[in-house]
Formats: C-alpha cells, sequence, structure tokens
C-alpha cells in the first residue's frame, strides 16, 4: 500500500541536511555582502567601519536563526491556488513580524556594543531610518526562504510519487506474471487429465478386445510418461526433453494402431537445447491421430517438424487428412488449451497455425521466439 508525502517525515528524515544548508546559505550570503561592501569602501578609499562589522555579523545571525521558523509557516500556512490572494497577504503579515522580531533583537544588542567601543548611545532613530530603507531587501529574504521551501517540497513530492510509481508498477508486473503463471498451470493441469481420458479409454477399448498385452504395454508405457512429465514443474523445457515425451507418447499410441501408424521425425540437432513450452506437441499429434488416422481404414504417417526460421523455432506436425471448413474451424479443448499456453507465454510474438498442405495432408504448426 503506497503512502502520500508526508513533509513531517521529510523534515525529521533530512534535519540535519536542513541545518546545514541553511548556515552555509548565510554564511555565503554575508560573505558576499561584506566582500561587495569591501570593494566598495576601497574603491571610495575609506576604511570598514567595525561597528558595521558587527551589525552585519549580528544581523546574519539572527536571520540563520529566524530561517527555519520561516520554512515551519511556510508549512502551517502554504499558499494555495484556490486562495492565492489570502495567503500571499497572511504571509506578507508574518515578514512583517519577522522583520519587525529582527530589528527589536539587532537594534538593543547594536546600540549596546556601539556604547561600549565608542562610549556613546546613538538613538534608535538612527537605525529605524537605515532599517527601513532596507526593509523591501528583507521582505524578498522573508519570501525567497517560503519559496525555496515550496520548491523543495515540490520536488522532493514528485520525486517520491515517482519512487511509489515504479513500485507500484512493479508490485502489478509482479501480479499479473503470477496470474499469468496460475492460468498456465491451469491450463496446464486441464490437458493432462484430457490425455490420460483418452489414453484410459484406448487402454479400456484393448482390453474390451481382449488385447491385454497391449493394454499392459501402453499402460507401462503410460506410467514411464507420467513419471517424467510430472518432473517437469516448469512452463517450458528444451525441445530434447519435449521429443523425449512425445516419444513416449507416440510408444502408446502405436500399441494401439500397430502397423497403421508410421511416425517420421525430422529435428534439427542445433536446435534441441532451446526451450518450448512442455508438452506442446502432444495435443498436435493427437489431433492429427484423430482426425486423421482414427477416421480412415487406411495406414497414415505423422510427420513432426522442428526447425529454425530466423529468429523462430517452428514446430510442425503434418498429417493425411483434409480440413473440411477452413473458415470455421471448430477446435477441441488439447488445440484451444495449446493456442490459450502459447499465448500467455509469447503474446503476440508466438503464432499457431492449422491448414491444407495439399489435397490430402494437414498441417499443424507453431511458430516461437527462440530467445
Amino acid at each position: 500500500m503506497t503512502r502520500e508525502f508526508s513533509i513531517k517525515e521529510f523534515f525529521q528524515k533530512h534535519r540535519n541536511s536542513i541545518l546545514l544548508s541553511i548556515c552555509l546559505f548565510w554564511f555565503v550570503f554575508a560573505a558576499l555582502i561584506i566582500v561587495e561592501d569591501e570593494i566598495a569602501l576601497r574603491i571610495a578609499n575609506m576604511k570598514a567601519d567595525p561597528i558595521d562589522r558587527f551589525q552585519y555579523f549580528i544581523r546574519f545571525i539572527l536571520w540563520t536563526l529566524l530561517t527555519p521558523g520561516i520554512i515551519l509557516l511556510a508549512v502551517k500556512f502554504p499558499v494555495r491556488k484556490k486562495s492565492l490572494l489570502k495567503d500571499l497577504a497572511l504571509h506578507l503579515f508574518f515578514a512583517m513580524l519577522v522583520v519587525a522580531l529582527e530589528f527589536c533583537i539587532e537594534i538593543p544588542i547594536v546600540r549596546f556594543w556601539t556604547e561600549r567601543m565608542t562610549g556613546k548611545r546613538p538613538p534608535v532613530i538612527d537605525y529605524a531610518a537605515v532599517f527601513i530603507l532596507k526593509l523591501n531587501i528583507y521582505f524578498l529574504l522573508y519570501f525567497l526562504i517560503a519559496g525555496v521551501t515550496y520548491l523543495v517540497l515540490a520536488m522532493e513530492s514528485y520525486n517520491q510519487s515517482k519512487i511509489l510509481a515504479k513500485e507500484a508498477e512493479r508490485k502489478n508486473q509482479q501480479l499479473l506474471a503470477q496470474l499469468a503463471e496460475a492460468r498456465l498451470r491451469v491450463l496446464k493441469m486441464q490437458l493432462d487429465p484430457h490425455f490420460l481420458f483418452n489414453t484410459h479409454h484406448s487402454i479400456v477399448s484393448l482390453m474390451l478386445n481382449n488385447e491385454n498385452e497391449k493394454a499392459i504395454g501402453m499402460l507401462t508405457k503410460l506410467s514411464d510418461l507420467l513419471r517424467l512429465s510430472l518432473e517437469e514443474h516448469e512452463q517450458t523445457i528444451v525441445l530434447e526433453r519435449e521429443i523425449l515425451l512425445l516419444r513416449l507418447y507416440l510408444d502408446i499410441q502405436q500399441i494401439r494402431f500397430h502397423e497403421r501408424l508410421c511416425v517420421k521425425f525430422q529435428i534439427d540437432p542445433a536446435i534441441l537445447s532451446y526451450r518450448v513450452p512442455s508438452f506442446i506437441l502432444q495435443p498436435l499429434v493427437e489431433n492429427a491421430i484423430k482426425h486423421g488416422l482414427s477416421v480412415s481404414a487406411e495406414p497414415g504417417t505423422v510427420s513432426i517438424e522442428a526447425k529454425h526460421s530466423g529468429n523462430d523455432l517452428v514446430l510442425s506436425v503434418t498429417n493425411k487428412g483434409r480440413i473440411m471448413d477452413p473458415e470455421n474451424i471448430r477446435y477441441g479443448i488439447g488445440i484451444r488449451n495449446t493456442q490459450e499456453r502459447l499465448l500467455r507465454l509469447y503474446e503476440s510474438n508466438s503464432l499457431f497455425e492449422l491448414r491444407n498442405a495439399n489435397d490430402h495432408e494437414v498441417i499443424a504448426s507453431i511458430t516461437i521466439p527462440m530467445n
């Protein structure tokens, strides 16, 4: 859960840095004033008055001490757009109070010091006249401090908003990734029972036909396939492993169809180490057998090919058959889940196609990025 920018926490966290910045600002400001004054005196061939130097020192010490109070007033009474004139008038009043306070502290100290240095105490009016002439500068200093305060707070608030936005985006991406992973697991869980049901049905059919040896062989192969598939916990595996799982599946189907089923593999050895979605070829082969070999009394060939095309991997399954209506194909659960998994894993970077190769062949192909 994100939190709003806290001014109090900001000042507590950066207290030392703020105090150091205030002292450094007034030190530099006083140094520039003294240097400017010194240059003017040298041009006029005059010497600096120690009392004037002492007054400068007291004045900048007081402004250094008053600055945290001005910052506090700026924070407590922010200048808002909807009440701009009212807020500015309020700060003008505060500026008058701050300047008056500085005057009431500075003048008695300077008069006392002057009396000790010269034996005379100048009247207050002598200082008041000079002070009034510099009143606009003092007001400017007040609003400069308040303005810098608002600028720093706005920058800090903006930076924290960016940090919180990035954190929220990161958490959002994590949630999306977890959601995608959960959906992929659901799809995989749907696919496995679908395959098991079909294999179980084949075993029962063999037993009903008194082909017990074939049924036992199929059950043994199914056991091997389940053992290996249960070892895979990730959504993607290397192609070599995928081919091994597919061969076990085809061994089961060849027990069922015997010499009627012929299988051909054309696998590029150079791409065996690339990762593909686990158990992605099985539904394509199952679909080829179901709509090709199962509906014909003649022997059939299922060809499995894996190659690379540019920066993509192309996996294809070819079988004898014909798509009745290419424009209105209704896919079963295996093909639908295959499409969904590809979409979840690769988004728009994958492609699934089911098309007629010619009058007597159908090709199901998957194209995914090699990386």
